[in-house]
């Protein structure tokens, strides 16, 4: 259970705004200097899934190319964007093309879903979002973010899920990641250059995520309950590799092996062309706090 006395750092309520679509305006650069070590507040992620586009092809998520691509076109490895709820084109979100053959083995998403939550629920994993230098929950220009994971045994609801407003440790063997731009426009938070290591548990193997070139946005729903998504591409070889795993199915790697290099619509970091598939993951999130070094 996470400790509930000692000093606590930052205000969960506080943490208004980081994921939902912001309609497409770019907002004016700033020169204003803000820092993570500012009044930093804290989110913990209490459920984490994909967002899959519908079949009418809307989808949360980002343009994350700068490109609308259309099937079998010059743009996006001839992969098909999709559109957001709010009518943004070009949403990268190949990940969905994926989950028919998927669910037809045993790493259907509903599986793979319910063994993250788990590891959600338990304190496995904690992955924790904290903001500085944020003034205004409405209009900030400028909000230093980080990505990292907490650590603790979080305390439950009846509806199974992560209370808001406990105190968890900081886990200093998980790298923090540091976000780009991040800036509050009506009351969303939106930063981009999110590149990090999730750690995760799908079917009977134990991994890292790598998750490159991402966005991330968050918007408050209540005092201290926030929803959002993020966004980025996965290595193909690297999702190829954890099918590969002994503790899963052949079957899974066989058709990964197929689908994978079909559908993947960005290049990998390591220079591989169409080497990657972007994915979009939602979330729910509540406020929370850290003890003090």
């Amino acid at each position: 259970m996470a400790r509930s006395d000692g000093r606590r750092r930052g205000t969960g309520a506080a943490w208004v705004a980081l994921f939902l679509p912001l309609l497409g305006c770019e907002p004016e650069p700033t020169d204003e200097v803000c820092s993570i070590d500012d009044a930093p507040q804290l989110l913990v992620v209490r459920t984490l899934g994909f967002a899959l586009a519908d079949d009418a092809g809307l989808s949360l998520g980002f343009d994350l190319d700068g490109e609308t691509s259309v099937e079998n076109g010059a743009s996006g490895c001839g992969i098909a964007d999709y559109t957001s709820p709010d009518g943004e084109a070009g949403i990268d979100n190949a990940f969905t093309r994926l989950t028919p053959a998927l669910e037809s083995t045993e790493a259907k998403i509903s599986a793979i879903e319910g063994l993250v939550q788990a590891a959600i629920t338990s304190g496995e994993l904690l992955i924790a979002l904290e903001l500085g230098g944020l003034d205004d929950w409405e209009e900030d220009g400028c909000v230093s973010g980080e990505v990292g994971q907490a650590a603790g045994t979080p305390m439950l609801g009846t509806d199974g899920l992560i209370l808001d407003g406990q105190t968890f440790d900081r886990d200093e063997e998980v790298d923090r990641a540091a976000l780009d731009d991040g800036r509050i426009q009506k009351g969303v938070y939106e930063a981009g250059g999110l590149s990090v290591d999730l750690p995760v548990q799908i079917l009977n193997a134990s991994l890292t995520l790598p998750l490159r070139e991402g966005r991330i946005r968050v918007e408050r729903d209540g005092d201290d309950l926030f929803r959002g998504y993020l966004a980025g591409r996965v290595s193909a070889a690297y999702m190829l590799q954890i099918a590969q795993s002994e503790n899963i199915d052949p079957t899974v790697a066989d058709l990964l092996s197929v689908v994978l290099i079909a559908n993947a619509d960005f290049d990998d970091e390591d220079g591989t062309v169409c080497g990657a598939v972007s994915v979009v993951l939602q979330f729910e999130a509540v406020g929370a706090y850290y003890y003090e070094d």
